[in-house]
This record gives structure tokens, C-alpha cells and sequence, in this order.
């Protein structure tokens, strides 16, 4: 058997349903006694439908939601870190910025650089037939950026999880 088109379905559905108006409902009689793939898929489809008649739909009980609501606040809603966790998450990024101050200040990366030159790839020469530009990057500009995304990481988690929760209780203490 061949696959069936969406709308030789469609309208063995609406043949099997009763929605075809007297003109469909010949065309569709016609087609079905005609065509050995239209008869197989109505059959199976005859088949699916009356599983589906058959097959009981579950309901819940009627106090289901009472239950459900009853029970709610035995489980508090948890937003965010917690304190501890935050805290301990701000002292771990203070320490690697510290370190990486430390560094940078006594000069562990002043003679930290390197070059990437892009004509190197391989891949490049297949496609890109121009000559490729090189880089040459800085270590200690390197390590500044990272610890000035640090010290924006440790603002962030300053906030969610010591000041936000610190100034709701506050609010909610109304002082």
C-alpha cells in the first residue's frame, strides 16, 4: 500500500464521521470501491475510531484539587540561591578576583602574548582564497577583562541572593 495523502484522510474521516454532503459522500463512495488504497486506510482507520469509542477516558476524583490546594503550603516555593550558597558562591569569586589582582600587580603577565595567525588553518585556504589576518592578543589585557566579568558576576550574586532577600524582609517586616 501506498502512503495516503493528509487529504484522501481528511475526508475518509469526514466519510467515517457522517460530515460529507451528498455530493462528497458519492465521490468518496465512488473512490473507495475503486481504489484498493483508499479501502485499506479506511479500514484502518475504522479500526483506530473504534479503539478511540472504546477506550475510556480517566478523570480524577472530584476532590483531587481540594487535595492538591490542601497540601500546597507543605511545599514553600524556592526562588533563587540560598544565602549560604550565595554567600560561599561571593567569597569564591572575590578570591579569584583577588588572586588575579595579585598577579597582574606583581606582573605575572607582562610577558604573556601571543599571535594567532588565521592563514595557518587549513580549512580557511580551501574556501577563502585572500590572505587572512593575524591576531596577537595580551595576557595581562586578557586577565583584566576577566577579572572586571568577575567583579560583574559578583555584583550579580551580591544581589539575587544577600540584598533582594535582605530588603523583601525588610519590606515585608514593614520597616
Amino acid at each position: 500500500m501506498r502512503k495516503v495523502p493528509q487529504s484522501v484522510d481528511d475526508i475518509l474521516l469526514d466519510y467515517l464521521d457522517g460530515n460529507l454532503d451528498r455530493t462528497e459522500l458519492e465521490r468518496a463512495e465512488y473512490q473507495i470501491r475503486n481504489n484498493p488504497d483508499w479501502q485499506s486506510r479506511l479500514e484502518e482507520l475504522r479500526l483506530i475510531n473504534s479503539l478511540l469509542r472504546e477506550t475510556k477516558i480517566e478523570q480524577p476524583s472530584k476532590n483531587f484539587t481540594d487535595g492538591v490546594m490542601t497540601h500546597l503550603h507543605q511545599y514553600p516555593a524556592q526562588k533563587g540561591f540560598s544565602i549560604k550558597s550565595g554567600i560561599l558562591l561571593l567569597v569564591v569569586v572575590l578570591m579569584a578576583i583577588g588572586i588575579a589582582t595579585v598577579l597582574v600587580s606583581t606582573g605575572a603577565f607582562d610577558n604573556t602574548s601571543t599571535s594567532i595567525d588565521l592563514n595557518q588553518i587549513e580549512v580557511s585556504k580551501k574556501f577563502i582564497k585572500t590572505p587572512l589576518p593575524s591576531f596577537s592578543f595580551n595576557g595581562k589585557l586578557i586577565v583584566n577583562i576577566i577579572i572586571i566579568l568577575n567583579l560583574a558576576l559578583a555584583w550579580i550574586v551580591l544581589d539575587r541572593t544577600i540584598l533582594k532577600p535582605f530588603f523583601q524582609r525588610r519590606m515585608q517586616s514593614g520597616h
